[in-house]
Parts: structure tokens; C-alpha cells; sequence
């Protein structure tokens, strides 16, 4: 019984973290999509590029 318990819990984490996973995976995605955002310096030299929100 204790063995069918912790099979299932077992079963219970992997299938959450894979669905992080994916989660994630998918707001990577989304930021790249968006471009990104550049600052400058009062000489106009490149300081930074930053992922838009």
C-alpha cells in the first residue's frame, strides 16, 4: 500500500514539474518575441540591452 502511495506522489511531481517546464519554456518564447529595448549614454554609446516587458 505504502509503495502504491509513493508511486503516485512520484507521479504527481513529475507531471507538475514538466508542465513548469513547459510554462516556462513558453514565456521564454514570448519574451523573445517581443524584442528588445537598448539605452544609451549621453555620447551615444550602447549601456544595455534589456527584453521589453
Amino acid at each position: 500500500m505504502k509503495k502504491i502511495i509513493v508511486l503516485i506522489v512520484l507521479l504527481l511531481i513529475v507531471t507538475s514539474c514538466s508542465e513548469l517546464s513547459e510554462l516556462e519554456s513558453g514565456r521564454q518564447q514570448r519574451i523573445k518575441e517581443r524584442g528588445r529595448e537598448c539605452m544609451y549614454n549621453y555620447k551615444g554609446e550602447l549601456q544595455g540591452c534589456n527584453y521589453m516587458k
